[in-house]
């Protein structure tokens, strides 16, 4: 539908994440309590991903899980460095488990050239690559490797339906909402914070608003007010991006008003 180029062979750096090690013989069972998703998973050739929530299961970050030796590396958005850092330490009262901020001295790339050239697996496009966090003063091995543009980036985001902090999160979504249910939750995992309401949320079968991405053949901006052809109404999260195609492609919230609604069903919504 877009015509993208192959990710095959390319790689791109996430500049601007916060990135945090988790130490200690309780470091598992402590952050098993603060994520949704089932930090058992995680190992140094897998990063998961998972949301913080409030106590009211409304996600406040969307972070990825990874071990690291005798650590985890736990790393989110850098605009959320301060937050992320005061909400994953806010528990950490008596378990023996210790959290460091290494954000200033790793560099985290992401890549799809195959795992000769290290990192763990993990989805953060709907198409499988790695992470690879080295050094600040380590080069990339990335020789003669194509590096993939920020807008092709950001439009392959939006196609990922891959929200973000101020645009698409913003404490008051629950992870249903967003799409991230189906790759960020483990419901058969301890109790962790807002897993009650979000356990809940699943057993009813349905949520009231939905993340959808949507086509347009104009410009859209952030607030607008869209609607589908099947008439429900959205508003646009984050400024919409050109496909090769020449379709303006952006993520939009919309509410559902009966659960015979299909905007579940739907990849993507062309909206007036």
């Amino acid at each position: 539908m877009t015509d993208l180029p192959s990710l095959e062979g390319r790689w791109r750096e996430l500049p601007d994440r916060a990135v945090f090690r988790f130490t200690g013989p309780d470091r598992v069972r402590y952050l098993n309590g603060q994520v949704s998703n089932d930090v058992a998973k995680a190992t140094d050739s897998l990063a998961i991903p998972a949301c913080l929530c409030t106590i009211k299961g409304k996600v406040e970050a969307l972070v990825w899980i990874r071990r690291d030796g005798d650590g985890i590396l736990v790393d989110g958005e850098g605009s959320q460095r301060d937050a992320l850092h005061a909400r994953l330490e806010r528990y950490l009262i008596a378990d023996d488990c210790e959290i460091e901020d290494v954000s200033d001295q790793v560099r985290l790339y992401h890549h799809f050239a195959g795992e000769l050239l290290g990192g763990a697996e993990s989805l953060r496009l709907k198409v499988p690559g790695r992470d690879l966090i080295l050094g600040r003063e380590v080069p990339p091995p990335f020789v003669g490797q194509d590096k993939i543009p920020d807008r092709e980036w950001d439009l392959r985001e939006i196609l990922s339906l891959l929200p973000k902090a101020g645009t698409e999160i913003r404490s008051d979504e629950f992870p249903a909402e967003l799409c991230l249910d189906g790759r960020a939750v483990d419901f058969h995992k301890g109790c962790y914070l807002g897993q009650e309401i979000i356990s809940r949320i699943r057993s009813v079968g349905r949520v009231k608003r939905i993340l959808r991405v949507v086509e347009a053949s104009r410009p859209l901006t952030v607030g607008e007010g869209v609607e589908a052809s099947s008439g429900e109404k959205g508003t646009v999260t984050r400024p919409s991006e050109i496909s090769p195609g020449g379709k303006h492609l952006a993520m939009a919230l919309f509410s559902i008003p009966s659960p015979e609604s299909t905007l579940a069903a739907q990849e993507v919504l062309t909206v007036e």
